[in-house]
């Protein structure tokens, strides 16, 4: 019996060294192990290698693990990218079957900088909505959504006991661009996707986020949504290129209705040697916004610390209840400044920086001694100080395909630019076209089947013949070299043609014509002259409409037509010919 207990307790570890990793590939590999493998599979990839998603890794299944083969936490892990071009999220195990789910010693890329934003894109990692999860000793940055990784509370508020441990986050997300992202006040908000993301976001209850380091994080470092019974400590904040708004938020009303009870915020330290932290640890929804009305409550923040010389506020509260704030320290570097922004309250303005804020007829609760009590709403509006007497100019990445595309349609000076590139495209065109038109006149002109028909009445020599046939073999062939031409204009209209749909609204029956004229090579009529085809054809289709750009268009829509007549013109003299023999 006891034999049998231990060879059934070793079996496992057994399997799991004979179980080979995965090597470099995608998604697929991956989500079909976690799929056969059921509950307590553990997927390992191979250390050192990249795994490009074109789609989501899902877990499936109770006490899934997804890890680097021997849990590296340096260069060794495996690498997943995300690459789909509506992709947010790399891993997603949140199901409600899910518990127990561990992500570990990974790297994670979301990839924002070459692929930009996803419109209502999720976290990179979602997890929640089940018990007993864990993410720890991964590298995580540039997720395309709201976040890097989110534990979320659940369909029925059931998420308990997340850990969050010993990881590296960072960078994540841009700055907020009003001339790009619009104002919120006018419903304009983030057109081509959100801006901010945050680093951690927690709404799962008794959950631990401990040892880990984040920086610029440009919305909330670590965000609280409530998460009663959760401990927050340990932690490294950083601010080196991109701006934070905040470090440690505790803001939130949804989805637990402001309950922060027993959560304790202890041991950070926070740290604005770099870029700029709006507000280092920030208490109260009327802090974060103008909501004046709800209440946050229940929690302790204590012992933690801010350190350099880039802060606007250090510790803010605001619209909270029985908190406990004490022994928060700042450090001899430390510094605090900025300017109201365009959007902070003016009457009355919000208190000054400074290292601890507080509006204290909202606040209830024991809060440490060297608070300043002052106006507090919507604190996040304040700016870095100018530089050089220069605003500050929010950092973002490139503008999206769809936003250029919305400017140069709107743009008078872009549209003039592609009028330009078009008329030097048709231009090329007409002179190619002139030359192959005014050599298939001149053959045609020498070669008059009627007349050899009334002056040799009698059979033609072989060598009559021959010479016959020359020239027809060279007609052919120049209308092969028209036609090679008119496809060439085809294909490079099409390239252009969206944005000359863009144009102004009087080009549209000129292209409409010309279309027609291109497409329409096999069923022109040869009833009339080509003399009289060329001139119905600029009297009739483009007449009286055509200046500038519009000039060259119709020109060149006049000769499609021209060289159509022509081309008739000779077929039809070929097939008189071939009567002569």
């Amino acid at each position: 019996m006891l034999l049998y207990a231990l060879i059934a307790g070793l079996l496992p570890a057994a399997l799991a060294v004979t179980t080979p990793c995965l090597p470099s590939g995608d998604e697929t590999a991956i989500n079909s192990a976690l799929t056969k493998g059921g509950k307590g599979a553990t997927v390992t990839l191979c250390p050192g290698s990249v795994h490009r998603l074109n789609s989501t890794i899902y877990f499936t299944a109770p006490r899934q693990t997804l890890t680097t083969e021997g849990n590296p936490t340096g260069r060794d892990r495996a690498l997943l990218v995300v690459e789909g071009p509506d992709q947010a999220t790399a891993v997603q195990a949140d199901c409600k079957k899910c518990s127990g789910a561990v992500i570990r010693s990974l790297e994670v890329d979301g990839n924002r900088p070459n692929l930009l934003r996803v419109k209502l894109g999720g976290a990179l990692l979602e997890l929640g909505n089940a018990d007993d999860q864990m993410v720890r000793d991964c590298r995580l940055y540039e997720p395309r959504g709201w976040s890097a990784l989110h534990f979320r509370e659940g369909d029925d508020k059931q998420c308990t006991r997340g850990t969050i441990l010993n990881n590296e986050i960072g960078p994540c997300g841009e700055e907020w661009d009003d001339d790009y992202d619009g104002v919120v006040e006018l419903g304009l908000a983030a057109p081509w996707g959100f801006p901010r993301a945050d680093g951690i976001s927690l709404a799962c209850k008794d959950s631990t986020v401990k040892r880990n380091i984040i920086y610029d994080a440009t919305d909330g470092a670590i965000v609280l949504f409530g998460s009663s019974g959760s401990i927050v400590s340990h932690n490294q904040i950083f601010s080196r290129t991109r701006v934070i708004l905040g470090g440690i938020n505790l803001v939130d009303y949804p989805p637990w209705e402001g309950d922060y009870t027993r959560v304790i915020v202890q041991h950070n330290t926070l740290t604005a040697h770099g870029g700029y932290i709006k507000a280092g640890i920030v208490i109260g929804t009327a802090s974060w916004s103008d909501d004046t009305e709800t209440t946050v409550y229940g929690a302790t923040v204590t012992d933690n610390q801010f350190r350099g010389g880039h802060f606007g506020y250090g510790l803010v509260v605001s619209s909270a209840k029985d908190f406990t704030v004490l022994r928060n320290t700042v450090s001899d570097d430390a510094a605090f400044s900025g300017v109201p922004g365009p959007k902070c309250p003016r009457a009355p303005g919000n208190g000054k920086p400074t290292a601890f804020l507080i509006n204290r007829g909202s606040s209830e609760g024991v809060y440490q001694d060297n608070f300043v009590n002052g106006e507090v709403q919507y604190i996040i509006c304040i700016d870095p100080v100018p530089v050089r007497g220069q605003p500050y100019k929010p950092w973002r990445l490139r503008d999206a395909p769809q936003a250029i595309a919305l400017k140069q349609a709107s743009d008078p000076k872009s549209q003039a630019i592609v009028n330009a590139r078009v008329a030097d495209a048709l231009v090329k065109y007409q002179s190619t076209l002139l030359a192959h038109l005014q050599l298939l006149s001149d053959r045609l002109d020498s070669v008059d089947p009627s007349a050899q028909v009334a002056h040799t009445p009698q059979a033609l020599s072989g060598d009559q013949i021959a010479v016959i046939m020359k020239r027809i073999d060279a007609l052919e062939k120049g209308e092969k070299k028209v036609r090679a031409e008119v496809e060439g204009v085809r294909e490079d209209w099409g390239t252009m043609s969206e944005e000359w749909k863009r144009s102004s609204t009087d080009q549209k029956p000129i292209l409409e014509y010309i279309f027609r004229s291109v497409t329409s090579l096999d069923h022109t009529s040869d009833s009339q002259s080509p003399r009289a085809n060329l001139a119905n054809s600029i009297q009739n289709g483009l007449g009286g409409q055509l200046s500038g750009t519009l000039a060259t268009v119709g020109a060149f829509g006049a000769m499609v037509v021209g060289a159509s007549v022509l081309v008739r013109r000779w077929r039809g003299r070929r097939d008189k010919g071939a009567k002569i023999r």
